[in-house]
């Protein structure tokens, strides 16, 4: 905590009038990223209980409180309408749109997630009506949200939640080319493939990988740096040639 240093500071801050500035509200927003047995990127949203937008598919998010950080707030919102506790939000930006909330000035900071879709365990809480996971697509029309009952345009998003969403896949396509975030969609990153890694990288990023190109980064990037280590086992399920399996070190 903050102490003043001098006894004309304390005295400033004390008498500190804070109303005479208007000021905005801060919300917290969570995009959670999965993917789909099908092997399609996905992400969660609730459907909104209340006004405004009563009705509307948003990614989940609320109001900061007084006493807890921008981080706590998130976690917080995403359990109370989701039921999801643990998750290993990540923050990537900030939008203040002057007029992105018709109630108040709000400026919304956002946290994303990347996670296995075995950990998903949801089920809608607070203000959310309901809760679905929704396959992302993308196309010259701009962005398809695909759930098992709604297909949902991005102009029928709450609030800016189209554009947040947007950074967020534009962010995580940037990022998995330098992070380990890929790892993060394993279902078990205790024994998986290069051939499970590759299409989950293919997935993001909406390209195809060269096999021999990929196989190559992966042992040079993940494996010789001590990322990733054989786990002298062999795949023979999947349906592909028999393969060797890797677990992730830290």
């Amino acid at each position: 905590m903050y102490r003043p240093e001098t006894e004309e500071e304390k005295a400033f801050i004390e008498s500190y009038d804070s109303a005479k500035y208007e000021k905005p509200s801060v919300t917290a927003d969570i995009v959670i990223f999965t993917l789909s047995e099908g092997n399609e990127l996905s992400l969660l949203l609730i459907k909104r209980g209340g006004y405004p937008y009563k009705g509307k598919w948003a990614i989940p998010g609320g109001f900061v409180g007084i006493n807890e950080s921008l981080t706590e707030a998130a976690s917080r919102e995403l359990h109370e309408e989701t039921s999801l506790k643990d998750m290993p939000i990540e923050q990537f930006g900030t939008f203040g749109a002057v007029e992105r909330d018709p109630r108040m000035r709000v400026i919304s900071v956002a946290y994303m997630a990347f996670v296995p879709k075995r950990t998903l365990h949801y089920h809608a809480g607070d203000d959310a009506s309901d809760v679905q996971l929704f396959k992302i697509r993308i196309d010259i029309d701009g962005m398809m949200l695909v759930g098992d009952r709604n297909v949902i345009r991005e102009d029928d998003l709450a609030f800016d939640h189209a554009e947040i969403i947007k950074t967020a896949i534009k962010r995580l396509r940037n990022r998995i080319e330098y992070t380990d975030d890929a790892f993060k969609f394993l279902e078990d990153d205790q024994s998986f493939t290069i051939y499970e890694l590759k299409k989950i990288y293919e997935t993001v990023t909406g390209k195809a990988e060269d096999t021999g190109n990929f196989r190559r980064m992966f042992l040079n990037r993940y494996v010789k740096t001590g990322l990733v280590a054989a786990t002298g086992e062999k795949d023979t399920d999947s349906g592909h040639r028999s393969a060797a399996l890797y677990r992730k070190l830290n």
